[in-house]
């Protein structure tokens, strides 16, 4: 998962005050440039209020939104992936929405 904490691990690696471990920052870009992984399961569940063919629904657009990010991800800037993850996840939860985060790209394109 994207996160503050990934981008200033980053920045500290690449620090001139500090040398920078070419295997440990080879590992942070990977993960920056990967798409998220979110729980929509927690999310729909919330979101639908047990309501089971509103799960199904949301469910469902999750799958979608996951399919268009995966086709778009390379071109979308990184300050952006990073401001739109946080738009879309709930670390306290866990819960995270693939509809939101491409909602939030499409909304700055």
């Amino acid at each position: 998962m994207l996160s503050l904490y990934l981008l200033a691990s980053a920045m500290a690696a690449t620090s001139p005050a500090a040398p920078a471990d070419t295997g440990t920052l080879a590992a942070i870009e990977a993960r920056a440039e990967a798409l998220p992984t979110y729980n929509f399961d927690m999310f729909c569940r919330k979101l639908s209020g047990g309501d089971f063919e509103k799960d199904v629904k949301c469910g469902e657009q999750e799958g979608a939104a996951y399919a268009t990010l995966e086709k778009i991800w390379a071109s979308v800037p990184e300050e952006r992936k990073i401001e739109c993850h946080n738009a879309a996840y709930d670390a306290d939860t866990g819960a995270g929405s693939y509809a939101l985060h491409l909602r939030c790209i499409e909304k700055r394109e």
